[in-house]
């Protein structure tokens, strides 16, 4: 019975704030899995506040075991401002995923860049945070296209295995300036930061639980066997 207890038992949470907004707010990481695991994977649940569905898949994770030598790093709300108030951009009106430093360029409107690159408090804590723990897997949750895409500079049989299991199509997109993903896949050779464009709408339990089991494949391609 005991034993039967500890294995069923729900994870250890260790939560940590990286950062804050530019309205004070936390950009709050909770750590599933222990500090010397293998494989590292960040899971970024909303970084425009009018794309809110990945949400749902990273307050779950919370609820399950990381994979079998892995630590998965969840973070929420990269963009808690945007967020609270509903907006693609921050509260300055950047768009959080034009403001990283590689392949920027200036832009206004809804894809507003911010005055120079990395001018944000929130892409300067990501950042810091992602040279500090040089996660192998990087997942970014975006909205409203339904396809993974087949970012430039990712393990192509990475993005393969989260496409299949999540039952969703791989597509390279067009690379844009001042994105996340571009930034990593420069930084940190060899990992692989890509983005999940998740459909239009809440997500249902059975599509949350694909995107779990889509994480776990995604990490057995790094080399780590998976069980939850």
């Amino acid at each position: 019975m005991l034993a039967d207890t500890v294995a069923t038992a729900p994870p250890a949470l260790h939560a940590t704030v990286i950062g804050r907004s530019v309205r004070g707010r936390p950009l709050r990481v909770v750590k599933v899995g222990a500090d010397d695991a293998l494989i590292k994977v960040l899971i970024v649940g909303c970084v425009h506040g009018t794309e809110r569905a990945g949400l749902a898949v990273t307050r779950a994770l919370r609820r399950e075991h990381a994979p079998l030598a892995t630590q998965e790093l969840i973070l929420d709300e990269a963009n808690p401002d945007g967020c609270a108030a509903g907006t693609r951009g921050n509260a300055h009106g950047v768009d959080l995923n034009r403001n990283f430093p590689w392949g920027w360029r200036a832009q206004s409107g809804i894809y507003a860049s911010g005055p120079r690159p990395a001018s944000e408090p929130e892409t300067r804590a990501i950042m810091a945070y992602i040279l500090k723990e040089r996660p192998q897997i990087t997942i970014w949750f975006h909205q409203h296209m339904n396809l993974v895409d087949d970012t430039r500079g990712s393990e192509p049989l990475i993005i393969k295995a989260y496409a299949l299991s999540a039952h969703m199509r791989a597509h390279r997109l067009a690379q844009l300036p001042g994105t996340a993903t571009r930034w990593q896949n420069h930084r940190l050779t060899g990992s692989s930061s890509f983005v999940v464009e998740l459909p239009s709408g809440p997500m249902t339990p059975l599509a949350i639980r694909r995107h779990i089991r889509a994480i776990d494949a995604a990490t057995q391609v790094v080399g780590v066997p998976s069980k939850r």
